[in-house]
């Protein structure tokens, strides 16, 4: 026991220069690491401004991927709202584009590798009796506003149409008959806010 503790003094005595270095070595980094981090975090407070958006839907934080699904449709249905919400609690304003990524109408399915978003936002306002508008209330989010994307579905008793009504409206039916848990409608859009366009212009 008293030979193992004499050959680490020993071996500690041997090496107490080498420790001695790394230990100062170790203290001296630490040191300079902890100036470097501390001058990059002030000079990075001091020129960049705030910028935080969120996205939610009906008060919860989401990503910036907006579903709207539509369980039900029918000739004179009330008419459907919904909205997803911009939140800027930031203080740099941001612009808002929005792309709609993937159409389910009736189990029929259209995404954004066929059509681009100019083609799937005519086509929901246009090709059916029914209409589907999605809109932006600004297209531009300031600091401390709320802007909202919108989706607004109508379909009223008479669309000026009644081949088109009684043939959609069945296949609605069917649809609904054979798919009881399944949306009648859903529209998967991608909704960005983008920062430096605003700060270029």
């Amino acid at each position: 026991m008293k030979e193992g503790i004499k050959k680490i003094l020993n071996n500690v005595k041997k090496y107490r220069y080498f420790i001695i270095f790394v230990i100062l070595m170790l203290s001296v980094n630490t040191y300079a690491w902890f100036v470097y981090v501390t001058r990059v975090d002030t000079s990075f407070t001091a020129r960049v401004k705030s910028w935080n958006v969120m996205f939610q839907v009906h008060d919860n934080n989401i990503a910036s991927e907006v579903v709207f699904r539509i369980g039900e449709i029918f000739p004179g249905m009330e008419d459907y709202n919904d909205f997803a919400s911009i939140v800027n609690t930031g203080e740099t304003s941001g612009e808002i584009f929005f792309k709609v990524k993937k159409v389910e109408i009736l189990g029929e399915v259209y995404t954004d590798d066929n059509y681009t978003t100019e083609q799937l936002v005519d086509m929901l306002s246009n090709n059916y009796p029914f209409a589907i508008d999605l809109s932006l209330t600004n297209t531009v989010v300031n600091p401390g506003r709320t802007e909202l994307f919108n989706i607004d579905v109508t379909w009223p008793y008479e669309s000026g149409n009644d081949a088109l009504d009684t043939d959609w409206g069945r296949r609605a039916y069917t649809f609904r008959t054979n798919n009881p848990y399944s949306n009648c409608i859903s529209i998967t859009a991608e909704v960005r806010v983008n920062q430096e366009n605003i700060n270029n212009s």
